[in-house]
């Protein structure tokens, strides 16, 4: 399991890393790309807490704008860090 969040985390940090580069140069199609990329890779880890956010910038690619971008981001990102964190003390837990 540790190398299953291992690697899901160390994806998500590049796909988060190409989102952010997307948002400021404003590629659209990218933007909707690698948010639906993260948001399904989530879903089926079980770490839903940043897929409203990712869902909504993806949404917001397929209509043609990226209004919220910013903010879209950093709520991501902030989600991200918590199921981080939780999943790091979850993982330091000793097992029976």
């Amino acid at each position: 399991m540790r190398e299953l969040v291992e690697l899901y985390f160390h994806q998500a940090g590049e796909i988060m890393a190409g989102l952010k580069k997307a948002l400021a140069e404003k590629s659209v199609p990218d933007v909707d790309h690698l948010s639906h990329k993260l948001a399904g890779s989530s879903l089926a880890c079980g770490f839903s807490a940043m897929v409203p956010s990712l869902r909504q910038l993806e949404h917001n690619a397929k209509a043609g704008h990226l209004d919220g971008g910013a903010e879209l981001f950093a709520e991501a990102i902030n989600q991200l860090e918590i199921v981080r964190r939780h999943m790091d003390e979850y993982l330091r837990q000793p097992r029976p």
